[in-house]
């Protein structure tokens, strides 16, 4: 009977309608509800009480879905061996002496002994058999017979004399209907109770019960521990829910269930329920909704209730959700989610959809997911223009984490017969390639896919060609001619490109100076440039002219073809890649190092696969971390990059050339030199001659000098030296003079010195002046030039602390290199400037210190208001308090007065501001 809760009414009723039965008034009785809600049962107890003891002969059986195909079926079924009865339609007469022939065989079982006839789902009987049915209720006033029918119908079928199907209804005055209504909060807390389950548990059950005995009973027995949604794993509460789903009562039930399963997050809006469920908006009533949302909360039922459907009908109900939401503007990403569901359809809204949510995956770095919408498109029909653009897409983001999957699909791509752009694949291929530094599998790319391109696009690959040979150290020599050859017989749009290439070229082997070299890519940067050449020329262009001294116009040409910071690198785009580095390579020049680390940092960490290395930006970002004091950093970017390739790209050597000066920073003389001198033996180096990139002879200078080995390292010092003054840019000139001002002794030292430091003074070379001015220090010092030295030494430590910024770091700040050198030299010579130390005034305060070193530059108290924000009141009374401290009267007293300060009280202001 616990099976049986609040079916109490139903049974009283039964045993009265058996009791007047008996006594020779028949009646009938008609048990209908929704799948699930007990019919069965009850009339299986009905049955098991009404032939106890021979209260009355029983007489059950069934109808089964499919009978309403076959005439008479019930009557079959309750006279089996009745020949008389018809396999089919009959005219009305004839149909009424079956009726009464039937009535009859009844009417004499039941005067033998009072007859229960029980049909369970009468709503699955064929239209005849339910004529008959009808015909029965109006003739059972003086029959001692009961006939107890079940029938399915849906909740909202509260009270129905008969089923909705065909053929008249029961006579109402000789039975009555009783529903079964979903359970109630009671019923359904016990039943609950029963099967040990509590708390949030019933919570849950409760609502995937929906009332429903079937469903209730179908729940696994407790204690259950763990997730509430572990609940819907059941089997077989799964087969329950489907028998449910698919009930005849409500044939809407399922297609809303789907649709509600289909969306990312089932939401109470009918119009979008009806459109994905394919049926009209008025059918999908509240309490279907109401019902099925707080059934369908755990996502194992949604799951459950998607399985129950056929591939196809999901793709229908997914393909109608996804239009309906991309209709109503709902979001790309919501959308995707369900195209990913599905076939690709290849419908122009799908494709945009799909590609608005790559976009916003790749905004939000979520790579892998970029990638996956892209090739879900690829793989439906896509008009050849899409599929050109898509692949070349999608290969870009392949590169980042696989690599060779990019390659092969851009030469899948390369060899379609309806590729709709072959230049553009052609470029990525050989980018591809480029990156993974395979320069022989590049060239042989090249050789075999350029001889497809015709007209200009065929000069615009030979250019690109003799861009990506740089890339192979052996095989740039051998492009000198046919980068010439282009010069002379290229289109307009092709020549500035090809000249930009050479100007690079002769500029490292020494064949041309700075000024050359400028002129000759001033006088290009506004003529037209292919489109397809217009990034590697600006790159290549800003290259040339960083170390011709004119970063602004470097920058200037970087910031037109790069405008923002991109957080991705495409592998596949070269003359991106060289953009990215040449900007890079413009924060280092200017020593804006923290700038630099939080530049390349996300573009570093998106590459995941070691085939991709990113060698040069990887040594740039090193050396930023050497100079902001933190060489292990700068270490593990170069450990990152793995061991050298076989033919490594010029690329590569920057990252030698980094080892090389971590080694003379940590003193390491012999480790030093001969890392540089590795560094100069690379077939690049053997080449490149112009110190501008990486002038390993001045290191190399340096470590032998520390060695003793003075005549090597003037040797080397005084090459780099008639390189630097055959480029002829003031950074170049200084530096090499800087080297070689160390390898020299005496007074020639200190001449060198004192003339690099005022060559330097005019270059865009803050980190080289520091260098210079501290070494400068230290010679002065050594020389008897106290004051001067000291001097010299603030200088240079006021313009490393105003250089370098602090990293964003939670551990302990670092000190920089050039302040941890400037510092080294002062703790040095500590003694020497002790001696010659004058009776000093209290500290500057930081603000104090600023204010005071603007106006020794020169900036009028205006200015100085503007530059710190500060009012003029401000900035005079600080003023005034330094002049008291300092023993001064006049602002032109000002430098004087600073440099007759005390080392270590300067040193303590510079350091703690």
């Amino acid at each position: 009977m616990k099976r049986l809760r609040e079916r109490d009414h139903a049974l009283a009723e039964a045993a009265r309608s058996a009791d007047l039965a008996r006594a020779g008034e028949g009646r009938w009785l008609l048990l209908h509800g929704d799948t699930g809600t007990g019919r069965s049962a009850l009339l299986a107890e009905v049955v098991r009480r009404e032939s106890a003891a021979g209260r009355m002969h029983t007489l059950p059986t069934h109808c089964g879905p499919g009978e309403a195909r076959y005439a008479h079926s019930l009557g079959r079924r309750l006279f089996p061996g009745a020949e008389w009865l018809p396999f089919g339609e009959l005219p009305p007469t004839e149909e009424q002496l079956l009726f009464h022939r039937l009535t009859e065989c009844l009417a004499s079982l039941a005067a033998r002994q009072p007859l229960l006839l029980a049909v369970d789902d009468i709503h699955y009987a064929d239209a005849a058999s339910l004529r008959w049915i009808a015909y029965l209720s109006h003739r059972l006033a003086r029959l001692p017979l009961l006939l107890l029918l079940t029938a399915c119908t849906g909740p909202e079928r509260r009270s129905t004399p008969f089923p909705p199907l065909a053929g008249p209804e029961l006579h109402p005055d000789s039975g009555s209907d009783i529903p079964l209504p979903r359970l109630g909060p009671e019923a359904v807390g016990k039943l609950l109770a029963d099967k040990g389950l509590h708390g949030s548990h019933a919570d849950r059950a409760t609502a995937m019960g929906a009332g429903n005995p079937s469903l209730l009973h179908a729940l696994p027995d407790g204690p259950v521990t763990g997730d509430p949604d572990d609940l819907a794993a059941d089997a077989r509460y799964h087969a329950a829910l489907s028998r449910w789903l698919n009930s005849p009562a409500s044939p809407d039930r399922r297609p809303i269930a789907l649709a509600l399963s289909a969306m990312v997050t089932p939401r109470c809006d009918r119009p979008l329920i009806a459109t994905v469920a394919g049926i009209p908006a008025g059918q999908v009533t509240p309490h279907h909704i109401e019902d099925l949302m707080a059934l369908l909360t755990p996502a194992p039922v949604r799951e459950a209730v998607r399985a129950s459907a056929e591939d196809h009908e999901l793709t229908q109900f997914r393909y109608r959700l996804a239009r309906a939401l991309h209709e109503n503007g709902g979001p790309a990403p919501d959308i995707a989610r369900i195209l990913l569901q599905i076939p690709p359809a290849g419908e122009l809204w799908t494709l945009h959809a799909l590609e608005e949510a790559a976009e916003h995956a790749l905004r939000a770095g979520d790579l892998a997911h970029a990638a996956a919408i892209l090739r879900h498109v690829l793989s439906g029909p896509v008009d050849p223009a899409h599929h050109c653009a898509l692949t070349l897409r999608l290969s870009s983001l392949e590169m980042l984490d696989l690599p060779q999957a990019g390659t092969r699909r851009l030469r899948e791509s390369l060899q379609k017969a309806d590729c709709h752009d072959p230049y553009s694949v052609w470029a990525a291929l050989s980018g591809a390639l480029a990156a993974q530094h395979r320069p022989r599998g590049t060239f042989s790319t090249l050789e075999e896919s350029g001889h497809t391109l015709a007209g200009d696009k065929r000069a615009v690959a030979r250019a690109a060609s003799a861009a990506l040979a740089t890339q192979d150290p052996h095989g740039w020599p051998r492009t000198a001619h046919a980068i010439r050859e282009l010069m002379e017989t290229a289109p307009a749009s092709v020549e500035p490109f090809a000249c930009a290439l050479d100007t690079m070229r002769e500029a490292a082997i020494g064949r041309i100076d700075a000024h050359t070299a400028t002129q000759r890519i001033t006088s290009r940067l506004d003529r037209p440039v292919d489109p397809q050449l217009r990034p590697g020329f600006a790159s290549i262009a800003a290259a040339v002219l960083g170390w011709a001294d004119q970063p602004d116009q470097a920058r200037a040409l970087i910031e037109r073809e790069l405008p923002t910071s991109p957080h991705l690198v495409d592998p596949t785009n070269y003359a991106q890649q060289h953009l990215i580095a040449a900007r890079a390579a413009g924060y280092r020049q200017l020593g804006r190092f923290q700038q630099l680390i939080d530049y390349t940092t996300p573009i570093l960490e998106s590459v995941q696969d070691p085939a991709v290395r990113l060698p040069y930006l990887r040594a740039l970002t090193a050396h930023a971390w050497h100079e902001l004091g933190s060489p292990e950093r700068a270490w593990q970017q170069l450990e990152s990059l793995g061991p050298r390739p076989d033919h490594a790209a010029w690329t590569w050597d920057e990252a030698l050339y980094m080892q090389a000066g971590l080694h003379l920073g940590a003193r390491q003389w012999d480790r030093a030199l001969s890392t540089y001198l590795a560094c100069g033996a690379t077939p690049t180096n053997q080449h490149f001659v112009n110190p501008v990139r990486q002038p390993w002879r001045a290191g190399a200078a340096i470590a032998l000098t520390h060695l003793g080995r003075h005549p090597e390292a003037r040797g080397l010092a005084e090459e780099n030296l008639r390189h630097a003054h055959a480029w002829g840019t003031p950074r170049v000139i200084g530096a090499a003079l800087h080297c070689h001002g160390i390898t020299m002794e005496g007074h020639r030292r200190l001449d060198t010195m004192l003339q690099a430091v005022s060559i330097l003074r005019t270059a865009p070379a803050p980190t080289e002046l520091i260098e210079a001015l501290t070494d400068l220090g230290r010679v002065q010092i050594t020389h008897g030039q106290t004051t001067k030295g000291q001097a010299t030494l603030m200088e240079a430590l006021h313009r490393a602390r105003s250089l370098t910024r602090p990293t964003r770091s939670e551990t302990p700040e670092p000190t920089p290199r050039l302040m941890a050198g400037i510092e080294q030299v002062l703790s040095e010579h500590n003694g020497r400037l002790r001696a010659d130390r004058t009776p000093f005034s209290p500290a500057l305060t930081p603000t104090e210190h600023r204010i005071t070193d603007l106006a020794v530059q020169g900036l009028t108290n205006a200015e100085i208001c503007a530059l710190l924000h500060l009012s003029r009141r401000t900035v005079e009374t600080h003023l005034t308090n330094t002049y008291r401290k300092l023993g001064i009267t006049r602002r032109t007293q000002l430098a004087a007065g600073l440099r007759g300060r005390s080392t270590g009280a300067a040193l303590s202001d510079l350091t703690r501001g």
